[in-house]
């Protein structure tokens, strides 16, 4: 163990005092939708279809957050239901203004059978990987376009490069 000397805790408060320097922007940013809002001021929060929504009060929720601020929900982790076992997932996605819209990724029937016999039952169409596969998917799109999907859908018809390596590396879970 460390032994605390005088420059330790001074240090250590410069630090923390930066991390939430860090993080003011943010919270002024969420504050002002929230304020706008109440106001009805024609604001991006205002739009029929949009919603403004913080996740920061979920206990159970794990944000998956792009480079770019978008932040990738699983939301059957939320409720603590069963992860989707038929290839379609649906994620909850908030963009860096705090927009937030549901993206369906869809992976196709062909692939889910081909894989599975390709890996000889290691990957079913129920196991994990796909789950891992779609969320790596979408964060790319959000990433690459900076902008949700047309039509809030991704269909994955082939497993790219990075998909390969994780499936080759992927052990059987039943």
């Amino acid at each position: 163990m460390r032994a605390l000397d005088k420059t330790t805790l001074p240090k250590q408060f410069a630090k923390y005092l930066a991390e939430l320097t860090a993080e003011a922007p943010e919270l002024s940013r969420r504050l002002q939708l929230i304020e706008a809002d109440d106001r009805g001021n024609g604001s991006r929060a205002q739009d029929a279809d949009l919603t403004v929504h913080s996740y920061d009060d979920d206990e159970n929720s794990i944000q998956f957050l792009t480079e770019n601020g978008f932040v990738i929900v699983r939301p059957w982790e939320l409720n603590e239901a069963l992860t989707p076992v038929d290839g379609s997932f649906r994620f909850r996605v908030q963009d860096p203004e705090g927009v937030e819209r549901e993206i369906n990724v869809r992976v196709s029937d062909r692939l889910l059978t081909e894989t599975a016999r390709r890996t000889r039952g290691r990957i079913e169409p129920a196991n994990q990987f796909w789950t891992a596969c779609a969320e790596r998917r979408l964060a790319n799109y959000l990433m690459q376009h900076g902008e949700f999907p047309p039509a809030h859908e991704m269909k994955i018809e082939t497993l790219d490069r990075e998909d390969l390596l994780l499936a080759i590396r992927w052990e059987k879970t039943t």
